[in-house]
């Protein structure tokens, strides 16, 4: 779709697959990349979906992210497709999702902060997705919203502040998960209603992304 961020996906386990099908789903334009062959359950899945194409492979450890001076977008994504070869640029995107297991590759590693384990609040317009197929679906279409302009954020001082979700217990578990992202779900899409469905913007383009 026209107008929309290109959104890489590293990572493709299972919560990567779910999320890939599911922004793609939406009309977002993705690029998953797997370290080292994709899984054949994550294939099967995208093959389900006609989303094979989409995936690129790259020898393990060769993976690596680097950003607008490591504060945010463009991204660009690195890697060795072949064994033999050295990493090279395989592609500049608006946004990043990190899997669980890819998390690592973000500027803050694996203990950066995030409102709702999912928006990273050190580096715009990258994300996070874990956990279960359904949950890792429920956190792209969430991060999908936002990225058409159908949700909005609270505010990034209230996001620091309270970064749990309300309602979400710890010891939900998924369920938990899930019904709190429903329920902030809802109330961003009622933030963005009344704002007028502004679409979120890069730093530097005179709106903030949340």
């Amino acid at each position: 779709m026209p107008g929309l961020p290109r959104v890489a996906v590293l990572g493709l386990d299972a919560a990567g697959a779910a999320a890939t099908i599911t922004l793609a789903d939406g009309g977002l334009t993705v690029t998953a990349f797997s370290e080292g062959p994709a899984p054949p359950p994550s294939l099967a899945e995208l093959a389900t979906h006609n989303l094979t194409d989409r995936v690129v492979a790259v020898t393990p450890a060769t993976l690596r992210l680097v950003g607008a001076a490591a504060l945010g977008p463009p991204f660009e994504v690195y890697g060795a497709p072949h064994p033999d070869g050295e990493a090279h640029p395989l592609g500049v995107f608006e946004a990043v999702v990190l899997t669980g297991p890819a998390a690592r590759l973000g500027p803050a590693g694996t203990g950066s902060a995030r409102f709702g384990e999912v928006f990273d609040l050190e580096v715009p317009w990258l994300f996070h997705v874990a956990g279960p197929a359904r949950l890792a679906a429920a956190q792209a279409r969430w991060i999908g919203e936002y990225l058409r302009g159908r949700y909005a954020p609270p505010s990034p001082d209230e996001m620091a502040a309270r970064p749990r979700l309300a309602g979400r217990s710890l010891r939900g578990g998924t369920h938990g998960q899930l019904t709190a992202l429903d329920r902030e779900l809802h109330a961003g899409h009622t933030r963005a209603a009344e704002a007028g469905y502004p679409m979120p913007q890069p730093p530097g383009t005179g709106l903030n992304p949340g």
